[in-house]
């Protein structure tokens, strides 16, 4: 054999022998043992953890013990004893109107931006209400209850050609539009001669309002809670969306009939629709969630709309307004946002526990429609009791008095910690918790103060209603409005007024989001020297001012050439008005309430129209903004 040969023969060897699996085996061992503390550090989840630290509540859990049902727990805490009795007011509702819960559900392609209807099987979930309010279900409904816009469009659809507002033929949806924004611009009351088709709308509603008003004053008015199944996500369970757009419906359709008790002189029946309507306002802010809470104010602010006074041909009397301000005062108590945010904490915890395991919505309910995309598996991306405990943190400091009142205190409790651009935390699973709950709750800052914003300006509403009422009380006794310090003209008529103390200004001469006001100080004014001055029901008597008054000081009155907003017809955010501006405005977001000599109270943008403003003024208006 050749030399060449052997050698190929040689190196044909050493390369067919077999391979050591040392090396193998090493690398293999090196990347178990790496993989343990990654699992553990970076995708390991504990089970679900029990606890008031964690879960809030204790029970009870879903079938397969992993999970706690919280629709069952927001049953259990909130459901009265009264809840099959007829001391429930809503069940006299569903004995008589049947379940008018519209259950139509639609959802949005996030990308598409099209819409969608879910179709969706009503009988289940009546059933679930009629067995939960211990009713037949084979009752069948006697009354109905529906508002005018809802009116508007059936009497529309019945007769195609209807005469417009302006006495020229409309086809279609515009003719019931038109009605509708007619009769939202109207001038506070109604009667056949302004819309006689609501004659026919009157005689099938009368009914249901008269029950509506006896059920609202029931002592409780809970409205049952309505799931598919346990599986259901919190947020087509118990957002209550439907529920309460229902309640609005039952309030336009009371603010409706008071309006035209209103027109045609009955003014006994116009303040128990007034009342009827704040009943209502303050039991839909008790469903549930702070959306049932803010839709409360909304209803209730229909009530602070309808002024007693608004018909000059049949002024009340002062027996009358004195038994609406008793009635008023006499209502039980609006819920607080500390109420809500208890309610809330549930609900977020068991929304926070649907996300996790991949429980979303078929609606567009859910707070933030990009986390699923974000987030397809919430069982690698955090640990459920470290987001659970951190939730129930930040409620238990929102739940304190000092925090609802103090902006700096939310944003700090709301703000993430840590740099938001360090990527290093996202690495194991405990710091990347934190750090995706931190940036979710952060988007809590807006809707909470926005929450708050909104408790304040219905205070608000409520302190300056029931000022002007005092003033028109003053005002039939003495024949004119008070011509030196109206505050101090009226305070016999606040008596029993909550917060009134011997030397201590009343609850009701102070904003509540005028935070920082001295004991003795207001920022509600009438307008004074006012040329040409009539007495209309819809002329401003008293409005929000920048600049704080002190009370015992001067009349109480803001001159007429400074009735004005700033830059008016701009809106402008309070730290960026002049200091030194004295005219109209409040701490309310975007509005500032009035409140008119019929006795009415409206929030009005600071963006209103001059020409309008000038005529509420004047009394010259017909329409109200």
């Amino acid at each position: 054999m050749s030399q060449p040969q052997a050698q190929n023969v040689l190196e044909s060897a050493v390369k067919n022998q077999p391979k050591k699996r040392g090396c193998r085996r090493g690398c293999l061992i090196a990347v178990l043992v790496l993989a343990v503390p990654v699992w553990w550090f970076c995708l390991h989840t504990t089970p679900l953890r029990v606890s008031k630290e964690t879960t809030y509540v204790l029970g009870p859990l879903t079938s397969d013990g992993k999970r706690i049902d919280y629709f069952l727990a927001m049953e259990e805490r909130y459901y009265p004893p009264e809840m099959k009795t007829d001391d429930n007011g809503y069940r006299l509702i569903v004995r008589a109107c049947g379940d008018m819960v519209n259950r139509n559900q639609s959802r949005q392609d996030p990308q598409l931006g099209t819409w969608s209807e879910l179709k969706v099987d009503p009988e289940p979930y009546r059933l679930q209400v009629y067995e939960k309010l211990g009713l037949d279900p084979n009752e069948k409904p006697t009354l109905k209850i529906e508002s005018v816009y809802t009116f508007f469009n059936q009497y529309d659809k019945v007769l195609p050609i209807v005469p417009s507002v302006e006495g020229s033929p409309s086809m279609g949806m515009g003719s019931a539009a038109e009605w509708s924004h007619k009769y939202d611009h109207w001038k506070g009351l109604w009667t056949f001669d302004d819309f006689p088709m609501l004659e026919d709308w009157l005689k099938e509603n009368t009914a249901g309002i008269d029950l509506l008003g006896k059920a609202v004053r029931k002592p409780v008015f809970r409205i049952p809670y309505t799931r598919e199944n346990e599986n259901t996500p919190i947020f087509e369970a118990c957002l209550n969306l439907e529920e309460i757009q229902m309640m609005r419906e039952w309030a336009r359709a009371v603010q409706a009939r008071a309006n035209y008790r209103l027109g045609i002189g009955d003014i006994d029946g116009a303040i128990y629709d007034i009342v009827t309507a704040h009943h209502l306002g303050r039991h839909a802010g008790k469903q549930g969630t702070l959306v049932c809470g803010l839709v409360g104010i909304a209803i209730e602010g229909m009530g602070y709309s309808i002024g007693i006074g608004s018909n000059p041909e049949f002024p009340p009397t002062k027996e009358q307004i004195e038994r609406l301000v008793a009635e008023l005062d006499a209502l039980p108590p609006r819920r607080t946002l500390i109420e809500a945010l208890e309610s809330e904490r549930l609900f977020g915890l068991a929304a926070c526990q649907d996300m996790y395991w991949g429980n979303h919505p078929r609606t567009t309910g859910e707070p933030f429609p990009y986390f699923r995309n974000l987030l397809p598996n919430m069982t690698w991306s955090l640990d459920i009791n470290i987001a659970l405990a951190r939730i129930n943190k930040v409620y238990d400091t929102l739940s304190l008095p000092a925090a609802i009142g103090n902006e700096k205190t939310l944003e700090d409790i709301l703000t993430p910690s840590g740099n938001p651009f360090n990527p290093l935390p996202l690495l194991f699973t405990k710091s990347r918790s934190h750090r995706i709950m931190d940036s979710l709750i952060g988007l809590l800052i807006p809707s909470i103060q926005a929450t708050r914003g909104a408790w304040q300006r219905c205070e608000c509403q409520e302190n300056m209603q029931r000022l002007t009422l005092a003033l028109l009380l003053y005002e039939k006794e003495h024949g004119i409005l008070p011509e030196g310090d109206w505050r101090a003209a009226i305070r016999p008529y606040l008596a029993g007024t909550p917060g009134e103390e011997r030397g201590v200004p009343a609850k009701c001469f102070q904003c509540p989001s005028c935070h920082g006001l001295a004991e003795d100080e207001t920022t509600y004014a009438m307008i004074g020297n006012m040329p040409n001055a009539v007495s209309s029901p819809n002329q401003i008597l008293i409005a929000e001012v920048l600049q704080p008054q002190k009370l015992g000081e001067g009349d109480g009155r803001i001159p007429f050439e400074k009735a004005t907003f700033w830059q008016r017809g701009i809106a402008r955010p309070l730290e960026l008005r002049p200091k030194d501006f004295d005219g109209f405005g409040s701490a309310h977001p975007g509005c500032t309430n009035l409140s008119f000599r019929s006795g009415a109270v409206r929030a009005v943008t600071d963006t209103i129209d001059s020409d309008v403003l000038e005529k509420l003024l004047d009394g010259s208006a017909t329409e109200l903004p």
